[in-house]
């Protein structure tokens, strides 16, 4: 991620003090980040980046440690482990609010209202009645409630599909997703006459930290930092398919430079769209070798990387020829000088939503 990492507990305290002293949370939001405390809105029942369950009944201190620290946290899960919702790290909180500059008077819209501290610190810099926040899940809307009322804040809070925006139509000035989208929904741009701000991905990169500005018809803006979300519940990237025949050829480009950072990964998804892909690795003596796998649903590829050889071998099957777009795309990035994802932008009408780079 661009500019400080993580940070750690400081002997003051928590990582929202080490957040403000470095810069990360300026002065305008610093007085709601020391009010409106993130453990108020964390569940007893938590997961780390771990996945290991900590139990706030069991176990107090690793549990107030781990929401002290500069870290995700998952907060509720499927029946079969899938993350659903989670506590986002507090730097990249800060962030985001810091992006959305929202100014006294604005209306904004929270989609994803997850744990609540989000919409809660935006409560306390300018009021119940600007702030709706929406969530698809009841469950996690009723915690979320829950924890506001419990601390003193009434947003409004409504369980709905966020792509639809506001569950009245209304116009704000300001709206923020804490969720990922691939599409920016049309609604959002219709009912911003400001700023969005959202992360921004694909299925080869959960992606970029994207700002746009929107007058209700058009909204264009770029990508101002990495960020890391789960999906908006209706746009998650397709579903994964395999095999073990197909049509077999050699390439000379190492499949693991196009999924080495994640601004490879992100040109990746843009140039071969609605695409996912998977590493798998080695182990023993093959344990520096890896297969790079690619899928649409229908399509997929693979492709062998071994280190020491001039060639790799490549299978490919399916109507795309995946492995032969994700190379062509590899190309596409190293010819305009490898850049960085913040180079790219995106901009969103009623004709639909185009990418670009450096300039729209």
């Amino acid at each position: 991620m661009p500019g400080p990492g993580p940070c750690t507990k400081t002997a003051a305290g928590t990582a929202v003090e080490d957040l403000t002293a470095r810069g990360v949370i300026t002065p305008d939001w610093a007085e709601a980040f020391r009010a409106v405390r993130r453990a108020d809105y964390v569940p007893d029942r938590i997961w780390d980046l771990d996945n290991t369950l900590v139990d706030r009944a069991t176990d107090p201190d690793a549990w107030e440690r781990l929401v002290d620290d500069d870290a995700p946290l998952v907060t509720h899960r499927a029946d079969d482990g899938t993350p659903l919702s989670s506590s986002s790290m507090p730097y990249m909180v800060a962030t985001m609010l810091r992006h959305l500059a929202p100014e006294p008077g604005d209306r904004v819209l929270e989609i994803g209202t997850g744990t609540g501290w989000n919409a809660a610190l935006l409560c306390h810099r300018l009021g119940d009645q600007a702030v709706t926040t929406v969530d698809v899940d009841p469950g996690i809307c009723a915690d979320a409630e829950a924890a506001l009322k419990a601390a003193g804040y009434r947003p409004h809070v409504v369980c709905a599909d966020g792509a639809a925006g506001h569950p009245d139509g209304e116009t704000v000035q300001r709206l923020i997703a804490t969720c990922t989208v691939q599409t920016i929904p049309y609604p959002w741009v219709q009912q911003t006459r400001g700023r969005i701000v959202t992360p921004f991905g694909h299925g080869t990169s959960a992606g970029g930290l994207l700002v746009l500005e929107s007058d209700g018809r058009t909204a264009t803006g770029r990508i101002v930092d990495t960020s890391a979300f789960m999906w908006l519940r209706a746009q998650q990237p397709t579903a994964w398919t395999t095999g073990t025949t197909g049509d077999d050829t050699t390439t000379t480009l190492d499949p693991r430079l196009l999924v080495a950072d994640v601004h490879e990964r992100f040109t990746l998804g843009l140039r071969v769209p609605n695409c996912r892909y998977s590493l798998a690795w080695g182990s023993g003596d093959e344990a520096d070798e890896c297969t790079l796998w690619l899928s649409d649903g229908t399509s997929w590829a693979s492709a062998d990387s071994i280190p020491g050889r001039d060639r790799h071998d490549v299978t490919q099957s399916g109507p795309r020829r995946l492995w032969d777009e994700a190379e062509a795309a590899y190309g596409w990035w190293v010819d305009r000088g490898r850049p960085d994802i913040t180079r790219f932008g995106v901009t969103v009408d009623g004709h639909g939503q185009r990418a670009w780079l450096d300039h729209p």
